[in-house]
């Protein structure tokens, strides 16, 4: 905080209130009186004296100044936070020759997360490349009787696939918490199958489960041949050229999402097996964690919508969405 006492007055301010404005201030914030004993000092009531502090703010006569030490990006992250009205941003250094983007992303993640344990809660996990670091990364201080609970079903049929990352249960043994395994598909290919798969009490109960998660963790996907559901067998190229022709540049737990940040009906809709994406509204800590040239506009569209909260991104992707419209 600095008070600039040689300031050349404007025009509109009289010299005797500036003298009391700055008077006001140095008891105020230099030598620490509180807004009652300088009123009762000068003559005035604490209300006036808050005024007369409000004033000199505006005036550019008190600034103050904030030192960060260390190497943040609090200023970066503030700005997203009002630019995309998000609770929380966490911005992590672009990724170098000793560390992968999916491990700073997955470490900016368990950190935040690291923050916000406590008894009984219960956190909702996706199924992605960036959420498969996370145990990695997660290094709590203390154990907690939480629930790491899956979001989308849990079962592959591609022993390279999703099944092999086992997020939950790993996450649930660092803090001493208890995983919730979703025992079905997370993807079916027949919609007649996936119409008795959620007539099925069991995935009914497992979808509700997830719907009462307190924070869920999740990453979006592009849509071309890097896309998860293309590597992993689930879509076909051409499948993959049906959703572009949609409109579709992005997906978020398999149902695909437009530049406006848009669900697009697609025949995926009837494919994947979990909570949706409107769920994700529903929740008090709703966690984007992706970044990387790749994701940029399908970042930039899903944060037009309310389906995320929270947003963990590396450094260059958050500059980009801060000036993209610049």
């Amino acid at each position: 905080m600095v008070i600039h006492r040689n300031l050349t007055p404007k025009s509109d301010i009289d010299p005797e209130e500036l003298y009391l404005l700055l008077r006001i201030a140095n008891l105020y914030y230099e030598n620490n009186l509180t807004q009652d004993q300088i009123g009762q000092k000068l003559g005035y009531s604490r209300v006036s004296i808050h005024r007369f502090l409000d004033r000199a703010v505006k005036l550019g006569l008190v600034q103050f100044l904030i030192h960060d030490p260390g190497n943040n990006f609090l200023n970066l992250e503030n700005q997203l936070i009002v630019k995309y009205n998000l609770r929380d941003v966490v911005v992590v250094p672009d990724p170098d020759e000793n560390m992968s983007l999916y491990t700073q992303l997955a470490r900016g993640g368990a950190k935040w997360l690291e923050k916000k344990l406590k008894p009984g809660l219960r956190i909702g996990l996706g199924l992605s490349r960036t959420i498969s670091h996370l145990p990695q990364e997660f290094h709590p201080q203390n154990k907690f009787d939480c629930f790491f609970t899956e979001v989308v079903g849990s079962a592959s049929d591609h022993s390279s696939g999703l099944a092999k990352y086992n997020v939950t249960a790993n996450l649930a043994g660092i803090v001493g918490g208890v995983p919730e395994i979703f025992y079905s598909p997370n993807y079916v290919s027949d919609e007649k199958l996936f119409a008795m798969l959620m007539r099925e009490a069991t995935i009914i109960n497992s979808i509700e489960r997830a719907k009462k998660s307190d924070i869920v963790l999740q990453s979006i996907g592009t849509v071309d041949e890097n896309a998860i559901l293309y590597t992993e067998g689930h879509i076909s190229k051409q499948e993959v050229e049906d959703l572009k022709k949609e409109n579709a540049i992005g997906d978020i737990l398999g149902h695909y999402f437009n530049a406006d940040g848009d669900i697009v009906p697609t025949f995926m809709d009837k494919r994947v097996i979990g909570i949706k994406p409107d769920d994700l509204k529903k929740i008090e800590w709703s966690v984007l964690i992706a970044g990387g040239d790749d994701k940029k506009p399908p970042i930039r569209a899903i944060l037009k919508n309310s389906f995320f909260n929270v947003l963990i991104t590396n450094f260059s992707i958050a500059e980009y969405l801060l000036n993209e419209e610049k």
